[in-house]
C-alpha cells in the first residue's frame, strides 16, 4: 500500500498588478520634475513588467517610503533638497544605516558642482550621475534598463543564496528518526520557510496531509498539537489540485503549473506527495530548489520507512522475550499486552509526550525480564514464600536491569529503568533500592500501577484472582504509600478506559 501525503496553502489577497510592476521613487524637490519624469516613462516597460512609481519631495519624506516599501528598484534621486547634502545623506542612510545594498541609485543634479561625479560614486556608492539637463526621454530609458536589469540580477542572486540558506536548513531539520507522521508536518513547516523569499508574496497558511490507496484517501489535519483524521476522495479536491497530483503520480515526479507545485517523493515501497500554491509564479529557482530538496526528502522518506521496519522489529522481540518470561513463571495469557496498554494510557493521562508513550508501550513487556534468572522453585512455588525465597525473589528487579542496561539502545533503556524501579514504593519502603516519590523514575511509579492492577486481578500459581472491589480498596490504601497518590487519582478518575483495556484482553483460563 503505497502512502500519499498532500499539503496546501490558503491564498491571501494581493495585488497581482503591483507585483508585477518595478518600484521606483523619485525623489526631488521640484514637482515639475516629477510629472515630466513620469510623463516621459509613461509607456515604459521591462521584462514585461511597468513601473510602479512613487514620490517624495525630501530626504525626510523619502526615508519614510523606504520604510513602507522594501523592494524598490531604483532610484532618481536629486542632490539638493531641504539641504545643499541632502540628496547625498539620503543615499549614505540607505547603504550603511538600512544596509540596502540592491537598489540602484541614480543622482540627478542640476548643479553638477555641488557633487562632483567621481567623488559622489566613489565616496556614497552611487550607480550612475546625470545632470539634469542631459536626461532626455531616450537617455532615461537606457538608464532604466542598465539599473533594473542589474537589479533583477542582483536580487536573483540574492534569492539563490537565501534559498540555498533555508534549503540546507530545511534539509537538515527533517531527520530520518521522525515517524512518518511527524515528518509529513515538519516538512510543510519547512517548505513554508523555503518558499518564503519574500515575506510579502506568501500566502496565509494551512496544511493538511492525506493518505491514500486503492480504496481512495485519509485526511490528516494537521494544526499545531491538534490531529484529526477523515475519510476523503480525489474528486472532492479543487480541479487544479485534482489534475496536477494525478500528473505527478504519472510522471513520478514533481510538476510545477504557475503558482500551484506538487512534490512527488516516490519510492519502491513509499509515495508522499506535497501539494502547495504559492503568490507569485514559480521561477527557475524555484523549481531548482524544490526539485533538491525532493530529492532529499526521498532519501529521509526511505530511511524513514527503513527505521520503522527496524522498530517494529524491535518493539516485536521485546514483546515475544516478555511473554516468554511471563510463560515461565505460568502466567500465561494477555498479562504483558494488558500492563503495556495500562501504561500507555498513564502515561497519556499524565501528559507525557507521544514519543515516550510509545517507548512505555514498547519497553514495559519487559518489567520483569529479571525473573528468568529466579529457579524454578521459587518463581513457580504453589504458596507463599518464605523470608529466604521472598529474598531470591527480590533480586529479579536488579538482575532485570543488569540484562538490559548498557545496550546503547534507547527503547532497552526504557526497559532497564522499568526493570530496576517497578517495584519502589513511593514511601521508600520498596526493592531494590528503597527510592522514594520522585526517585522512582516516572516510568517505574507507572508500570508499578499498571502491573499491580493486571496482576490482583488474574490468576497465579499462589493465588487466585481479586475481586474488583478488593483491588480498588487496595489502591485506595495504598494511595501516597505505594503508589504516586496523583497516579492513582488519574487512575480512578479514568477507571472505565482500564476497564475497557482489561475486558479487550481477557485470559482463556
Amino acid at each position: 500500500m503505497s502512502d500519499i501525503f498532500l499539503f496546501s496553502e490558503e491564498e491571501t489577497e494581493l495585488s497581482e498588478e503591483k507585483l508585477q510592476c518595478w518600484n521606483i521613487l523619485i525623489v526631488d524637490d521640484e514637482e515639475d520634475v516629477h510629472a515630466v519624469t513620469c510623463l516621459a516613462l509613461s509607456t515604459f516597460e521591462f521584462n514585461g513588467r511597468g513601473l510602479n512609481i512613487l514620490h517624495a519631495y525630501s530626504a525626510a519624506q523619502a526615508k519614510e517610503v523606504l520604510a513602507q516599501n522594501t523592494n524598490i528598484a531604483l532610484i532618481l534621486l536629486d542632490v539638493v533638497m531641504e539641504t545643499d547634502q541632502a540628496g547625498l545623506e539620503l543615499a549614505s542612510y540607505i547603504r550603511k544605516e538600512l544596509n540596502n545594498h540592491q537598489v540602484r541609485i541614480v543622482l540627478r543634479t542640476g548643479q553638477p558642482g555641488e557633487a562632483p561625479e567621481h567623488q559622489v560614486i566613489r565616496d556614497f556608492d552611487i550607480n550612475d550621475y546625470k545632470n539634469k539637463t542631459e536626461l532626455t526621454s531616450v537617455k532615461l530609458f537606457t538608464v532604466l534598463y542598465s539599473n533594473l536589469r542589474a537589479y533583477r540580477d542582483i536580487v536573483t542572486v540574492i534569492q539563490s543564496k537565501m534559498a540555498l540558506e533555508r534549503l540546507i536548513k530545511a534539509s537538515r531539520g527533517v531527520s530520518s528518526r521522525l515517524g512518518l507522521k511527524s515528518f509529513v508536518k515538519l516538512t510543510i513547516d519547512q517548505l513554508k520557510d523555503l518558499l518564503n523569499f519574500d515575506d510579502s508574496d506568501v500566502y496565509a497558511y494551512e496544511a493538511d496531509a492525506l493518505s491514500y490507496d486503492k480504496n481512495g484517501f485519509r485526511q490528516f489535519i494537521l494544526d499545531g498539537n491538534h490531529r484529526a483524521e477523515r475519510d476523503i476522495f480525489l474528486d472532492s479536491l479543487p480541479s487544479i489540485e485534482q489534475e496536477l497530483i494525478e500528473k505527478a503520480v504519472v510522471s513520478q515526479g514533481n510538476v510545477y503549473q504557475d503558482q500551484h507545485f506538487v512534490m512527488f517523493c516516490g519510492s519502491s515501497d513509499l509515495s508522499l506527495i506535497f501539494y502547495g500554491k504559492i503568490s507569485h509564479t514559480l521561477t527557475d529557482i524555484d523549481q531548482h530548489i524544490l526539485n533538491i530538496f525532493t530529492e532529499n526528502l526521498i532519501s529521509v522518506a526511505e530511511n524513514i520507512r527503513l527505521h520503522e521496519v527496524i522498530d517494529r522489529s524491535q518493539k516485536e522481540l521485546i514483546y515475544r522475550l516478555g511473554e516468554v518470561v511471563e510463560s515461565r513463571s505460568n502466567e500465561t495469557g494477555f498479562h504483558v499486552k494488558r500492563v503495556a496498554y495500562y501504561s500507555a494510557l498513564m502515561a497519556e493521562l499524565i501528559g507525557l509526550p507521544e514519543e515516550e508513550i510509545q517507548l512505555i508501550i514498547s519497553a514495559s513487556p519487559l518489567h520483569d525480564v529479571g525473573k528468568i534468572a529466579i529457579p524454578d522453585a521459587v518463581l513457580n512455588k504453589p504458596g507463599k514464600l518464605n523470608d529466604d525465597e521472598w529474598e531470591i525473589m527480590k533480586t529479579h528487579a536488579l538482575k532485570g536491569y543488569n540484562i538490559l542496561k548498557d545496550s546503547n539502545l534507547v527503547l532497552l533503556d526504557v526497559s532497564a529503568t522499568i526493570a530496576l524501579t517497578h517495584h519502589e514504593k513511593w514511601d521508600g519502603s520498596g526493592y531494590p533500592q528503597g527510592l522514594a516519590r520522585e526517585q522512582i523514575h516516572i516510568y517505574g511509579r507507572i508500570t508499578a500501577i499498571a502491573d499491580v492492577f493486571d496482576a490482583l486481578g488474574s490468576i497465579r500459581c499462589y493465588k487466585k484472582p481479586w475481586p474488583t472491589d478488593e483491588i480498588m480498596a487496595l489502591f485506595k490504601r495504598e494511595r501516597g504509600k505505594h503508589f504516586d497518590p496523583r497516579l492513582v487519582d488519574l487512575f480512578f478518575a479514568n477507571i472505565e478506559r482500564f476497564y475497557k483495556i482489561r475486558d479487550s484482553f481477557i485470559d482463556e483460563n
